[in-house]
């Protein structure tokens, strides 16, 4: 299934959440996102990168800032907190945000110390737990759904091959995490992942040959799908196996 019928849709009015925002494939979403009338409210924990991001994108439409750390307990309240006050309900989560600990490393042998424990919390942990916070938002919004950003390495294919380890487990248990929400879900909120590809961020590193602005493209598709499309895996528009 291709989607150039549902990238042609307009976001006009939907109320999301991006976390991630002040770089990379978030802030390039975030701007695709405003472009088609959407309402953001973007998420980052770093201050001074969320400031300058904030500068380019409240230019291009509605857009509001929230630094919160999402591993941190109270960050999935203070979240839930701005959403309520700002709109009283939520159309998308786009959990974005996302960690590479030790890129060089062939094996678990070669990692720091809790490096599994530190993407599992970051990759899989904080995008659950604020899933779960925003739910109540989520069910009171218009066809509302969450996208889950995976990777290419954490499908059955790329858990077979070397190296971030770590990263690529994170990731497969994401892809886990959206298959039993978009089950638990069916009928209220659709939930699929996204891959965007290897892409030169400060995640992907300067020799990847995606670029965010392409992945913006591909994540537009994937929050323009039909509402009871869920629990599939999408790239550049197209359906593929996790």
């Amino acid at each position: 299934m291709r989607l150039s019928d549902a990238m042609a849709r307009s976001l006009e009015g939907r109320r999301v959440v991006l976390t991630g925002v002040s770089r990379g494939i978030g802030f390039e979403t975030a701007k695709r996102a405003l472009a088609e009338g959407a309402r953001v409210l973007g998420v980052a924990k770093d201050e001074a990168r969320l400031a300058k991001a904030t500068e380019s994108l409240r230019g291009l439409g509605d857009f509001a800032p929230l630094r919160a750390d999402l591993r941190e307990p109270g960050a999935p309240r203070r979240v839930e907190d701005a959403v309520r006050e700002r709109w009283g309900a939520l159309d998308v989560l786009f959990n974005n945000a996302a960690i590479l600990i030790a890129g060089a490393a062939r094996s678990f042998e070669d990692e720091p110390s809790l490096a599994l424990e530190e993407s599992l919390e970051a990759n899989v942990l904080a995008p659950y737990r604020l899933s779960m916070r925003l739910l109540p938002l989520l069910r009171a919004g218009r066809e509302p759904r969450i996208v889950n950003v995976g990777s290419g390495a954490g499908t059955f294919e790329g858990v077979r091959l070397g190296g971030i380890a770590s990263y690529r487990l994170s990731k497969w248990a994401l892809n886990g995490l959206t298959l039993l929400l978009a089950t638990h879900l069916a009928g209220h909120v659709a939930v699929n992942g996204f891959d965007p590809g290897w892409v030169k961020t400060d995640l992907g590193g300067p020799n990847a040959p995606g670029s965010p602005v392409d992945s913006a493209e591909g994540a537009l598709a994937v929050l323009t799908l039909p509402f009871e499309v869920t629990g599939k895996l999408w790239k550049d528009g197209v359906e593929i196996p996790f």
